[in-house]
């Protein structure tokens, strides 16, 4: 039987174009990950890079008086990346360029709250 974070993560590697989710605490550790769509990466690596991305944006929204980070968005030449804040932790979306961007921000913010609630 799965838990909720498996449930939630698997339902986000069914939408078009993504190629994997993962959730991390703020320390840099995998809380939950799925990676079907070709992903091929230690995801413990991931997990450190998200962390590091993160705790820089967070840093900088602080120094430039901006209010709390709520998603970060990362565009890369075939992919995007995308973090949002959960509190304890970071939730990520990696995707191609052929996912619909507003659909899985949709679905990251409709999740946001289920996702808190089960770690």
């Amino acid at each position: 039987m799965s838990s909720p974070l498996q449930t939630i993560v698997a339902e986000f590697t069914r939408i078009q174009g993504v190629r994997g989710a993962i959730i991390v605490s703020k320390d840099g550790f995998v809380i939950e990950a799925s990676t079907p769509g070709g992903l091929e990466i230690d995801l413990d690596a991931l997990a450190a890079m998200i962390t590091t991305v993160y705790g820089a944006a967070d840093r900088m929204g602080s120094e430039l008086k901006l209010g709390d980070m709520d998603m970060i968005i990362l565009e890369y030449a075939n992919s995007y990346v995308l973090l949002e804040d959960l509190g304890e932790a970071v939730f990520a979306v990696i995707s191609d360029r052929t996912a619909y961007l507003g659909r899985i921000r949709y679905e990251m913010k409709k999740q946001k709250d289920r996702i808190k609630a089960a770690l």
